[in-house]
């Protein structure tokens, strides 16, 4: 299991260490499940507002501007074809909205992918609760500051929501809040670090722990029946 230190919600090492499970911090990493995972994410965020008119929509160019041969000029059977000034748009947006939905197994499996990378790169740290009395923007940032974070994006994993903490965070630059297990793999891939509270660590541990094969499962029970 990878360890990593523990720091106090002021970013000073406690000189303590805490275990991440293996099977969502030291997964497989698979980049293309990752990839899809953020793309639907993106895809799914549009609003598709945007539309554009076809050479069949823009009104007018009925007539042939001129006939056919004789010219000496290109043949052309429209003014609103696409290459015309007032023509057509070709493969424009359409206003349709767009939607890609993943199997809730692979989006696990790509935050695991993603939660693994990161550990393996040590960029995963652990935070004592981040319980608090008033929101401090100032004093995060210097917690962050403390853990080598500074200037870095960071994905802050809170294991309840904390009003006063979501305050102090939101407000500072690249860092992203998330309360466990509320997050996805864009949340995570477009973090540098991770800071993951302590009680969160079990959270996401039950929530993105790999899921029994149950097709094996009933094959090992019908097997051990005989």
């Amino acid at each position: 299991m990878p360890k990593v230190k523990v720091y106090t919600t002021g970013g000073e090492a406690t000189g303590r260490e805490v275990e991440l499970p293996d099977p969502v911090f030291a997964d497989e990493i698979n980049e293309g499940l990752v990839h899809a995972a953020v793309l639907a994410f993106e895809i799914n965020q549009s609003s598709a507002r945007s539309v554009t008119k076809s050479r069949g929509d823009v009104r007018g160019g009925g007539r042939k501007p001129w006939r056919q041969k004789g010219t000496g000029r290109a043949r052309q059977g429209s003014t609103r074809a696409p290459h015309w000034r007032g023509g057509g748009v070709v493969f424009g947006p359409n206003g349709r909205l767009r939607r890609r939905q993943l199997p809730k197994r692979m989006r696990r499996a790509a935050v695991r992918s993603v939660l693994s990378a990161r550990a393996a790169q040590e960029r995963v740290v652990a935070i004592e609760p981040l319980s608090m009395e008033a929101p401090s923007t100032s004093g995060m940032a210097k917690a962050l500051k403390g853990m080598g974070l500074a200037g870095e994006r960071v994905c802050v994993i809170l294991a309840e929501h904390r009003p006063q903490a979501y305050r102090s965070l939101r407000n500072i630059e690249g860092v992203t809040v998330r309360v466990a297990p509320s997050f996805c793999a864009h949340d995570l891939a477009r973090s540098d670090a991770v800071v993951i509270e302590e009680p969160a660590v079990v959270i996401v541990a039950d929530t993105f722990g790999s899921a029994p094969n149950r097709r094996g499962a009933k094959g090992k029970a019908e097997g051990g029946e005989e």
